[in-house]
């Protein structure tokens, strides 16, 4: 089992997501916001985080900057479905900030969760 964090303003995608990770023996905590999600890290020992790009108070970028200081080597899957410019763009940006995998939205749960434990598994080889 790996526990994840699941970060996104969205809480109807975050709860779809959730549900099928826990239907698949993971423990997942979520957050709705960058801010939320930093305060669960603080607390919790997680296996990666999943962050969206665009969000309120804190966004994906900032975030991820944040999560590589505190821990460097937390695997980070961002999402994004766009928004003024292309999804592409923002998961570009977010690779090259330190992001380990970027999906586009809509992201099939069991394509996130494939992801996820390719990325585990390499970090807890490593």
């Amino acid at each position: 089992m790996s526990k994840f964090l699941l970060v996104d303003d969205n809480e109807e995608l975050l709860a779809v997501q959730a549900a099928y990770l826990e239907a698949h023996d993971q423990e997942v905590l979520l957050a709705v916001n960058g801010r939320e999600a930093l305060r669960h890290l603080e607390d919790e020992n997680v296996d990666i985080m999943v962050t969206d790009v665009i969000m309120p108070e804190m966004e994906g970028f900032e975030t991820i900057m944040e999560v590589k200081s505190l821990r460097p080597n937390l695997p980070i899957i961002v999402v994004s479905g766009g928004g003024r410019v292309g999804a592409t763009d923002y998961l570009s940006m977010a690779r090259s900030m330190g992001a380990h995998a970027a999906m586009s939205k809509p992201v099939a749960p069991a394509a996130l969760l494939a992801e996820a434990r390719f990325l585990i598994d390499k970090q807890t080889a490593s």
